[in-house]
């Protein structure tokens, strides 16, 4: 009876939800293993943690055993792994242990080797416009680009991240990761009002942003600000439309992070209002300003499309009872006006202290030695590092001013601005403006990681998407 009853006990292990290799076997038991057709990771895992559980596979570097699998604490039982034709699989509840980041998971062969697999455990895998928009809901996330962006049916994208002023308790900046894996964020209007001439629509409240913070028109961009520990990388941007009163970006007003292997095509545009004539309040490119921790490298500007208007007409209760020295009032002291015009040009600044506009006999010159009205190829203010990055070249024509080839950046000089700091600040390494056909000259982009770019002489340089490669089994 004892050898029956055996037998049916080994029976019901094979035919059930569990079977070993032989009954009564001590080999080890087998976890998981990719299915025909799965997708497997060359050499990097992307994790959506917004999914429910699953199974992810990689390719290894040895054809061993694998003994172990751990990330920090999490550490995979026997079951949550298993490996076939040198393919890794992890099982969801084993991925469901590590937290959201970049992240290394240890591989430990039969022989005590180990591998190190980069992951990127993500918040979400973002594949719809409305999903983009959804990061202002948690700016401190791990996103992933699971396809193209089109951000069309959002009629005013709202920039993401919030800044209300330098001092304020309730900013919030986007300190997450936003890999873009190549793909492209596209098609998006970013306007504060309708206008560029005049601040009038929003001082009465009609701006065409919803948030209190971006109604201003300062740091505008797709993100407002990119906060110090923020990472936007491997993005190309396309047909992103951006309008605001003062230091704008097609990427983002104020890159305090890291923006890394971009690009900003042809069909971006910026427009800004006014710079008050404030050697910091500027507009570029990529970014208006590119604060003391902001880091831009490997990125590549084509859009010429920046503007700002001859004369900008601003709404404040500030302005009430006031001149100054930024243009023109139209009132005397003590009125009633709350309006005040700038003009954005390269002219004299005006002294007000006889009550009447006079000369003062001086034009404002940037770190490049030329004179300025605020607009920068590639990003208006540099207090930070811009590496390896280039920007296409044209001229700078403006209102009552001499026309000049566009500059790149500038940096900040202590003398141009004591108020914002009397040291001499802002690196820009190997980064320039370029024609067309220098920016089509592969020889250029020498320290660019071609795992990541399509690099051909003749052509500019293109993401190669997905930047995280994989196949199907």
């Amino acid at each position: 009876m004892k050898k029956i009853f055996r037998f049916f006990n080994c029976a019901a292990l094979l035919f059930g939800t569990v079977a070993l290799s032989a009954c009564g076997s001590d080999e080890p038991k087998q976890g998981p293993t990719y299915g025909t057709g799965d997708t497997v990771y060359e050499d990097k895992i992307i994790y959506d943690s917004s999914k429910e559980a699953y199974a992810v596979s990689v390719k290894l570097d040895k054809d061993k055993s694998v003994t172990a699998v751990s990330c920090g604490r999490a550490k995979g039982d026997k079951l949550e792994f298993g490996v076939k034709n040198q393919v890794l699989t992890l099982q969801g509840s084993f991925m469901e242990q590590i937290g959201s980041g970049e992240k290394q998971i240890t591989v430990t062969y039969s022989d005590d080797s180990k591998e190190k697999i980069d992951a990127l455990i993500a918040t979400k895998v973002i594949t719809t416009a409305q999903e983009f928009q959804d990061i202002n809901e948690n700016l401190k996330g791990v996103y992933v680009l699971g396809n193209d962006i089109d951000l069309s049916s959002i009629p005013n994208f709202e920039p993401l991240g919030y800044y209300y002023d330098e001092t304020s308790t309730k900013n919030d900046y986007f300190h997450g990761i936003l890999e873009g894996n190549g793909y492209t964020v596209k098609n998006a209007s970013v306007y504060y009002c309708s206008s560029t001439t005049s601040a009038e629509e929003v001082y009465n409240n009609n701006s065409l942003f919803k948030e209190e913070c971006h109604q201003s028109g300062n740091n505008i961009g797709l993100f407002q600000i990119i906060g110090s520990s923020g990472v936007v990388r491997n993005v190309v941007f396309d047909n992103i439309k951006v309008r605001g009163k003062t230091i704008v970006g097609v990427v983002a007003g104020n890159v305090s992070g890291l923006v890394e292997n971009c690009v900003i095509t042809e069909t971006c545009s910026a427009q800004m209002g006014t710079h008050f004539y404030d050697n910091d309040c500027n507009m570029g490119g990529v970014a208006g300003i590119v604060a003391g921790s902001g880091i831009i490298r490997n990125t590549i500007c084509l859009t010429s499309n920046l503007t700002l208007p001859n004369t900008f007409k601003d709404y404040s209760s500030d302005y009430i009872g006031k001149i100054g020295n930024g243009w023109d009032h139209t009132s005397q002291p003590n009125n009633t006006d709350p309006s005040w015009q700038f003009a954005n040009v390269d002219r004299p600044l005006m002294n007000y202290s006889s009550g009447s506009p006079v000369d003062s006999g001086s034009k404002e010159i940037d770190s490049n030695g030329v004179q300025t009205n605020g607009k920068y190829a590639f990003a208006g203010k540099t207090w930070g590092v811009i590496e390896n990055c280039y920007a296409i070249s044209y001229t700078n024509t403006v209102y009552e001013g001499q026309s000049r080839d566009i500059c790149f950046t500038q940096t900040h000089l202590a003398a141009n601005k004591p108020g914002s700091g009397d040291t001499d600040l802002g690196t820009v390494i190997d980064s320039y403006v370029k024609t067309a056909a220098e920016l089509k000259d592969s020889t250029l982009y020498a320290a660019y990681d071609t795992n990541v770019w399509n690099i051909t002489n003749g052509n500019y340089p293109t993401l190669s998407y997905p930047v995280i490669k994989t196949y199907i089994a």
